[in-house]
């Protein structure tokens, strides 16, 4: 997620949301409290950006691999 983070300064969405949808496909991580804020915090600085695909994309995926975490 801190690459992710460094990709959206840098000003490649693309990079960012492709790094951060690979952090999130290990959903392992996700029992991290901390790795769920970093996720929360990127999402929160995309939000500007909604309504592009992507970024849908990833919030899809974060909220299923949530989900099945809280299935487990």
């Amino acid at each position: 997620m801190v690459l992710a983070q460094s990709h959206l300064l840098d000003g490649d969405l693309d990079a960012a949301v492709t790094t951060a949808r690979r952090a999130v496909e290990d959903g392992d991580a996700l029992q991290s409290a901390r790795f769920q804020r970093y996720v929360r915090d990127f999402q929160r600085e995309v939000s500007v950006h909604g309504a592009l695909p992507i970024v849908q994309q990833l919030n899809g995926q974060v909220r299923e691999a949530l989900e099945h975490l809280d299935d487990e």
